[in-house]
């Protein structure tokens, strides 16, 4: 099963432009942000990176990987949004008055 922090892992390679910044920036170690990308391109059976001596470039694969990585994490971040508004929207009591000394009671 492909993990949320595999995807934010090859958006950071995509928007940084190689390894070493795509880890300084999400803190990880190169070879541990190498390892989890080798796992990402196993579970989906295809590779991601062309691979050269001391160089790694996102492919084709990669590329298309990385728009659709982009809409699902967004669609988590939206599926947190509605679900946390509609349990504030199932505790929440909305009262109104066309006068003001009603409320002053509550």
């Amino acid at each position: 099963m492909i993990e949320m922090y595999q995807l934010r892992q090859l958006i950071a390679i995509a928007d940084c432009g190689n390894l070493s910044k795509a880890a300084e920036q999400l803190h990880l170690s190169q070879p541990a942000l190498s390892r989890t990308m080798k796992k990402l391109e196993d579970l989906l059976g295809v590779p991601l990176f062309e691979r050269g001596k001391n160089k790694i470039e996102m492919n084709e694969n990669g590329r298309l990987a990385v728009e659709y990585a982009r809409k699902v994490l967004e669609d988590a971040d939206l599926l947190v949004e509605r679900v946390r508004a509609f349990d504030e929207s199932q505790r929440t009591i909305s009262v109104c008055s066309c006068a003001p000394s009603p409320l002053w009671m509550l």
